[in-house]
């Protein structure tokens, strides 16, 4: 999870960054001192969730808030200050949480559970098709992900749906021929991220959800073939031709559920 801290003050900052640096789920954390600073970096960086105090000389961070929304309005918003007669405020900008401080590195780890659980709406509409291959379709066009293993690792999501995959399993499916190692570890995150960042690209950045040391996509923001059928959706089943994700040899035990689920169901 990619997240900013916005805080006026230096020790404020440096205890955020003390209190969530033994969050696994926390990939990578960013801290300012004002709101254009932040501004900045989040019109060239995709963030997952801010954390803003409110009262900041200059752009406070109501007004912060709206403008990190335009950017992205994925973005989920978290407001930290020392006086509650904010809240009714806050809420009304549509923020995910809203902490006292002095605050406790639970109070954080909740906010960041409530984030993780936060859906926003769509902008887009996203079809993905897995039958016989995959293809994604944003409003009716293709998207098309450039590089093989960042596709093929969506693919992968799609078929793990919410459970999502850590790392190994990752692994064990793109590269089956390597171990898990520090390397193929490394090469795991370089492929997550610039999947994310394509998707991110394509105003789709949402869709990827990291909550520990797994990885998933969110599955009630797209409409997914795979999905109506295991749903017992017959219509989409009857597209069912016994080919599934052909293109992926770690395809070949869903597509066995699919045909001995569906041929099942036939007899």
């Amino acid at each position: 999870m990619r997240i900013i801290c916005v805080d006026d003050e230096l020790p404020a900052r440096e205890n955020f960054r003390f209190t969530v640096s033994s969050f696994p789920e926390v990939s990578s954390l960013e801290l300012f001192r004002n709101a254009e600073t932040a501004v900045e970096w989040v019109r060239n960086n995709p963030v997952d969730v801010a954390f803003l105090d409110i009262e900041m000389p200059g752009c406070n961070g109501l007004s912060l808030s709206r403008t990190l929304h335009e950017i992205n309005p994925g973005m989920r918003l978290v407001f930290v200050t020392a006086y509650n007669q904010y809240a009714m405020e806050a809420w009304q900008t549509d923020a995910v949480g809203y902490v006292l401080k002095p605050y406790s590195p639970e109070d954080i780890r909740k906010q960041l559970e409530r984030a993780v659980r936060y859906r926003p709406k769509p902008r887009k509409r996203v079809e993905i098709r897995t039958i016989p291959t995959l293809s994604i379709l944003v409003d009716g066009k293709p998207l098309f992900l450039k590089r093989a293993k960042a596709r093929e690792l969506f693919a992968l999501l799609v078929d793990r749906g919410e459970s999502g995959v850590t790392s190994g399993e990752s692994i064990a499916c793109l590269w089956p021929d390597k171990p898990n190692s520090k390397e193929t570890q490394s090469l795991f995150r370089m492929t997550y991220k610039r999947l994310a960042d394509a998707l991110e690209e394509e105003g789709l950045g949402e869709l990827l959800i990291s909550s520990g040391t797994r990885r998933a996509l969110r599955t009630d923001q797209v409409d997914c073939d795979l999905y109506r059928i295991l749903a017992g959706d017959e219509q989409t089943a009857r597209l069912y031709d016994g080919q599934y994700l052909q293109e992926y040899s770690w395809a070949e035990d869903r597509n066995g559920q699919l045909y001995f689920m569906l041929h099942r169901d036939r007899v």
